[in-house]
């Protein structure tokens, strides 16, 4: 006879933690001390209700073209085109970034 290493009021608390209050596994975890963080997520696998986070994507939303804009904004230089690997249009970005720099550690 197998002992279940988990009981029923364990398995409904954790359904209400996790269903109601919080995903946070580690915040769960401190809930069921003598539980490990992978027994958590397996009974809520088990349990059909266990929603892998999302990691954070990058933001995609800018082009290149409008972050150099920001960028000449910022440092008040002209960058023509959108190439960088054009030698004029990074050597004014490194002159730029240099004076910036160069002011902030006079300071």
């Amino acid at each position: 006879m197998s002992t279940k290493a988990w009981s029923d009021e364990e398995e409904a608390k954790l359904k209400d933690l996790y269903l109601t209050k919080t995903q946070d596994i580690e915040e769960i975890a401190q809930e069921f001390p003598h539980k490990g963080y992978r027994s958590i997520i397996s009974k809520l696998v088990q349990l059909k209700i266990y929603q892998k986070p999302e990691e954070a994507q990058p933001d995609k939303t800018k082009t290149v073209k409008l972050m150099l804009r920001d960028l000449e904004t910022m440092l008040d230089i002209e960058i023509e085109g959108t190439n960088l690997n054009k030698k004029e249009n990074l050597k004014n970005l490194v002159e730029s970034v240099t004076r910036l720099y160069t002011l902030a550690n006079d300071k």
